[in-house]
């Protein structure tokens, strides 16, 4: 990992890219036989802000990029080293979706409270996110946002060309609870149980550490 990152937790400029790799079974023995890649990015650019040098506070204006890209090859018998998207609370993050509705064979529209089914996994994912964010102070971060994303069952079906899109604004706390956050996004390619276009709004709270 290589992180030069500045004004965390909401960072205002600076990068951070990481990659990592594991692998179960072989000489290593177990239940599985598989190795897993993860990468991850995010870039961050300065676009100015109010209140100089000495002032009592200052607000910074940026545009962020990030990416997240992860693949397992061979046979995983544990779900936790698979991927599924949507929501912002248990899975990989896609907002404008519910918790894990965003699964290999498309979007699931009873994924709403029922948790993950197990077709919902894959062995392969992307997704992107575009902001254009305020940071008010060390405490307080205020954005809009795009994202896109989408899960493949195995890696030779990767296609980033093909994503679910949501867009929205987002408002970030750092509490004596911990981080705190909440985002109002449009989920795009949502659709109803008949398999019709259904796109609208879903609100999501988000608390622990997600930056």
């Amino acid at each position: 990992m290589r992180d030069t990152r500045i004004d965390l937790p909401f960072a205002t400029g600076g990068t951070m890219v990481q990659a990592g790799f594991s692998t179960s079974g072989g000489p290593l023995g177990g239940k599985g036989n598989f190795q897993r890649v993860d990468l991850e990015g995010r870039f961050y650019a300065p676009l100015g802000q109010l209140g100089g040098a000495g002032s009592g506070s200052q607000v910074k204006f940026v545009l962020g990029l990030s990416t997240r890209s992860g693949f397992v090859f061979g046979s995983s018998p544990f779900f936790d080293q698979l991927f599924t998207l949507g929501g912002t609370q248990f899975f990989i993050p896609l907002r404008g979706y519910d918790e894990a509705s965003i699964t290999p064979g498309g979007y699931d529209p009873n994924a709403s409270g029922q948790g993950a089914s197990p077709t919902a996994f894959g062995k392969a994912f992307f997704t992107m996110t575009g902001e254009l964010g305020v940071r008010v102070s060390q405490m307080l971060y205020v954005s809009t946002f795009f994202d896109a994303g989408n899960v493949w069952r195995r890696p030779a079906e990767y296609n980033p060309t093909r994503l679910f899109r949501g867009a929205g604004v987002g408002v970030a706390i750092v509490s004596p609870l911990g981080p705190i956050g909440l985002d109002y996004a449009y989920g795009f390619d949502r659709k109803d149980r008949f398999g019709q276009p259904a796109p609208g709004w879903k609100l999501h709270f988000k608390l622990g550490n997600f930056f």
